[in-house]
């Protein structure tokens, strides 16, 4: 049920989930590149990616937590919170000597930031009207994709100009500081909530309804399938040195271009389904996933190429 009090703009969810971009951004990119810089091979970085990124998977085990106890807005500024905490220790830690508790603590790091993903949607409708969330929504799209792309190149850019340490505090900062945006957001106190148990077994009913629906069930495959995951791109930055791709590269790919193909990407997705595409019973999320990584693999098969030649040479 929507509150019937003062209701936010959608744009300041753009700010809301920044938290969760900087978060992801700086998993897909700095971290893998880093840790090949500091001489880990490519399989330790895989099996750390897995692991870091395991949070984004198991998050319905736990996102029912943002619906009982505290307000929606209060979940968001503690999961970002220690969000921050946790990558601003990881941060000067990154190298082949602490890969355990590096990876402990990213891993820490992005169960608080589900709960910015959690507690940002179920603010948008508590407190949006079904139009507004639309709007909501495509700035929440914005803000975790521009978060993504530019803050991980901002600390690619950082590490090779200030002390790890201050990498990390400034990091820690770019997560921290948009979440203290969501306590301006009216919300009411949280009302009683039913158990986690049946919570479960509600959210396991509705993916077997979803699986069995004739009409949405090979899109549900698609979707859960590791081809909609995206999961080899994290390991792109690991790989660039071998094609004699520095900082420089990596930010591009993964940062300015990556954001212009994600929209782009994006935009596609939506104009393919507005055109009639939708009779395919394709998730519009899937959709504009594929785009998205064929975008960006192409542009980094470009720039890998570009550069073996010039090595080459």
């Amino acid at each position: 049920m929507r509150h019937s009090g003062r209701t936010p703009a959608p744009w300041i969810f753009a700010l809301l989930i920044l938290p969760l971009g900087v978060s992801v951004g700086f998993k897909f990119t700095p971290l893998p590149f880093l840790l090949a810089q500091a001489g880990v091979p490519v399989y330790r970085i895989a099996t750390i990616a897995s692991i870091v990124h395991l949070p984004a998977v198991l998050v319905f085990l736990w996102a029912p937590l943002v619906d009982s106890k505290l307000r929606r807005r209060t979940w968001l500024v503690l999961g970002a919170l220690g969000t921050a905490l946790g990558l601003w220790i990881a941060v000067p830690l990154i190298g082949a000597t602490h890969l355990k508790l590096l990876t402990l603590l990213i891993l820490a790091a992005g169960v608080t930031d589900s709960l910015v993903m959690a507690s940002c949607g179920g603010l948008m409708v508590r407190t949006l009207s079904t139009a507004a969330q639309a709007k909501a929504s495509a700035w929440a799209e914005a803000g975790q994709l521009g978060g993504g792309a530019l803050g991980g190149a901002l600390v690619l850019w950082l590490v090779s100009r200030v002390r790890p340490l201050t990498t990390g505090m400034i990091l820690a900062v770019l997560i921290a500081l948009p979440a203290l945006v969501a306590l301006t957001v009216a919300e009411p106190a949280p009302a009683p909530a039913p158990s986690f148990r049946d919570r479960l077994f509600r959210i396991a009913s509705e993916i077997r309804a979803l699986i069995r629906s004739p009409r949405r069930r090979w899109g549900a495959v698609l979707l859960i399938s590791p081809i909609g995951t995206g999961a080899a791109m994290g390991l792109l930055p690991a790989i660039a040195s071998h094609y004699s791709v520095g900082a420089a590269g990596v930010m591009w790919v993964n940062g300015a271009a990556g954001e212009y193909y994600s929209r782009l990407a994006h935009c596609a997705g939506h104009s393919f389904r507005a055109i009639g595409i939708a009779d395919l019973h394709m998730p519009a999320p899937l959709l504009r996933a594929l785009l998205e990584r064929s975008f960006l693999l192409r542009q980094a098969g470009r720039l890998f190429t570009l550069s073996e030649r010039l090595s080459i040479c």
